[in-house]
């Protein structure tokens, strides 16, 4: 069996990284800050398998805690890993508000 499955609903593996990501999906982010979390996130976990595996747990998990927030950050980071897959992400629309104000670096969503 391969080790390079897809996760849940066939996201690709970009999707996976930037939902579990510390990004906050109603904030504004360049493609160069949106590939830096991808890898950030990957590298963090310890590889796509890991991330896919931890994307399916939370995906479980914050369905049942808040469905809304939960596909609105699904949603989002299934159409950002497309964009960003297309090179059409960054720009002057995405650019714009970054990271939450303090700079403070929140955790890896899922995380134990």
């Amino acid at each position: 069996m391969s080790r390079n499955i897809l996760p849940p609903q066939g996201d690709p593996h970009p999707t996976s990284a930037l939902y579990l990501s510390r990004l906050d999906h109603e904030y504004l982010y360049s493609d160069a800050e949106l590939r830096r979390a991808v890898a950030d996130t990957v590298a963090a976990l310890g590889g796509t398998y890991a991330v896919d595996r931890r994307y399916a747990d939370a995906l479980h998990k914050e369905l049942t805690r808040d469905r809304d927030r939960c596909e609105a950050r699904r949603s989002w980071a299934l159409r950002t890993a497309r964009e960003l897959a297309l090179g059409r992400a960054g720009g002057a629309r995405r650019i714009g508000a970054g990271a939450p104000a303090g700079g403070r670096s929140a955790p890896l969503r899922g995380a134990s």
